[in-house]
This record gives C-alpha cells, structure tokens and sequence, in this order.
C-alpha cells in the first residue's frame, strides 16, 4: 500500500509541476488522517470506574483491541485572501470492537460507530511560492452519530493544525500535523484549485 502511494505521488509531479493561471477562487481537498480522537474520548468519557464492585466482576465480557478506518475527509475551500483560505471540511470515521467472555474467550458482539463531523475552517497560509504553500489552520465545529455505547450524540469539536504544506498548481497534494477530534497525528490526500 505505501509503495502504491509513493507511485501515485511520483507519477503526479508532472501534472502539479506545469505552470498555471493562479487566479482560482475555490478549491477542493479529499484526506485520509490517521487516530480520530472522537471515538475514543466519547467511549472513556463514558466508562463508568465504579462499575466494579464485586470480585464476580473481573470474569465479565472484556473488550479486544479498537479498529479505525482513519478519518475520511472532503473539504471545499473559498480564497478568501492571499494569505487566508475558508472552508469547510466534512469528515467521518468508522470504528470497531470486539467483545469476549472473561471465561470462555466467545465473541460475544461487535461494537460498531459511525461519526461525522462537520467543522468550518480558517487556514493562514504563511508561505505563499508558485509551487508550495505552508500554512496553519483553526476549525470548530460539530460531531454528530453514533458512538460504539451505540448512543447517538452530537457534542463541540474543533481542530488545530500547527503546520502544514501544499505541493502544486491546480493539482496538488497536501500532507498537515494536526490535533484535535478529528484526528492526532497527520493527515494525506489530493486537491484541485479552480
């Protein structure tokens, strides 16, 4: 799969490297992050430390390791500035867990979440070269589905991303450092300026 991606970016640097009218308004990304935060922080804010209360306790069902498919992510974007963009970005994850018996180690079920979070975004763009583009940026907003509890919810969220880069001219690829709901760690993909 990286070997396909590093491809995939290689055979791109053509089609980003040819010079173009800069004059685009609008532009459109499309992401995959690493660890959304989300899921885990509504599952532990909702674990109850008090529940044990009996030694019977320590063989009830215990809880295998949590699966992510890595947030997802679509996102438009407005020029507003030379030096800012807006947007907003539609990002959604799904989330899975195993459930055991302490005794017999049977599957009892699959926890399952599906979230989506909707947060408008200002990004400053602070390195502003024909072919690159670094930039910061600042969103808030809202998630809202169905937690692996299976309840549904719609809580704040907001995202903070400290350093990021843009390589391209009406094509591009984008590689950000971020932390927040959305996602902790770093997030991949293309866009297109028009």
């Amino acid at each position: 799969m990286k070997q396909k991606l590093i491809i995939l970016l290689f055979l791109m640097i053509p089609v980003m490297a040819i010079a173009q009218d800069n004059n685009w308004k609008h532009q459109m990304r499309f992401g995959w992050s690493g660890f959304p935060v989300t899921e885990y922080a509504l599952h532990t804010w909702g674990y109850d430390w008090d529940d044990m209360t009996s030694l019977g306790d320590i063989y009830q069902a215990y809880q295998k390791p949590m699966y992510t498919t890595g947030g997802i992510s679509a996102e438009i974007a407005w020029f507003h500035k030379d030096w800012v963009t807006l947007g907003i970005t539609l990002s959604g994850n799904f989330t899975w867990q195993g459930n055991r018996d302490a005794v017999t180690n049977e599957k009892i079920k699959t926890s399952t979440s599906l979230l989506f979070q909707i947060v408008p975004q200002a990004r400053f763009n602070w390195v502003r070269r024909d072919l690159v583009k670094m930039y910061s940026s600042i969103g808030i907003g809202a998630i809202i589905g169905y937690d692996l509890n299976e309840a549904l919810g719609l809580l704040p969220t907001f995202q903070l991303v400290p350093v990021g880069i843009e390589v391209g001219h009406k094509v591009f690829g984008f590689c950000e450092f971020g932390l927040g709901m959305m996602y902790l760690g770093g997030m991949v993909g293309v866009g297109y300026r028009f």
